[in-house]
């Protein structure tokens, strides 16, 4: 089993057992801030108050970062306003990176008026949320961080790659979830829409 698809079934695995995955069979669907309407939705900011599972997911997440990126490509992490946060701070202190926070709103004026904290111009800045939908608010942290002159060429240069492996690992989260939450409902169909 490759480790991308290894790391994708340990996820699915963490959030289907601490009750992080939600599906909707009946009634109206989820709807995210993006606009998209779907019957599955994945709670990430629950898992933050299971030790177990946010530390394996961090160790997951150190061991994807190692492999695809490299520590050594990374000066500090930012973590996307909020749901990103603990898991960027997280990161950070395993990796002992300095943390800053990207803000969704610019709060005061200069280079960094979207972050809270600090890095230099040219810091290799590695951004982390909790989830992608569509992917929109990655873009604008992104730009943002461009606009902070973050130093991220190497970053850049292997986005492409990287994203492919995310969304990889994602498509097969969610395939492992879709998996899992039909056996459920096989299991117990009472239970279709509880947590």
């Amino acid at each position: 089993m490759s480790d991308a698809r290894s790391r994708a079934e340990q996820t699915a695995r963490i959030i289907v057992e601490h009750g992080a995955f939600y599906i909707r069979t009946a009634g109206d669907p989820f709807f995210f801030t993006s606009g998209w309407a779907s019957p599955l939705f994945i709670d990430c900011k629950k898992l933050i108050s299971f030790p177990d599972a946010r530390n394996a997911l961090i160790e997951l997440s150190l061991d994807f970062i190692a492999g695809e990126i490299g520590l050594e490509n990374i000066d500090s992490v930012a973590g996307c306003e909020l749901a990103g946060v603990p898991f960027a701070a997280m990161i950070a202190d395993r990796i002992e990176r300095p943390l800053v926070i990207g803000r969704k709103q610019g709060k005061g004026f200069g280079r960094l008026a979207q972050f809270e904290g600090h890095f230099d111009p040219g810091s290799k800045v590695l951004l982390v949320d909790d989830l992608a939908t569509d992917g929109i608010s990655k873009l604008a942290f992104r730009a943002a961080l461009e606009r902070a002159e973050a130093g991220n060429d190497k970053l850049q240069k292997s986005l492409k790659n990287v994203q492919d492996v995310i969304n990889l690992w994602e498509s097969r989260i969610i395939g492992n979830l879709k998996a899992m939450s039909t056996l459920a409902a096989y299991l117990s169909p009472d239970e279709k829409d509880k947590n």
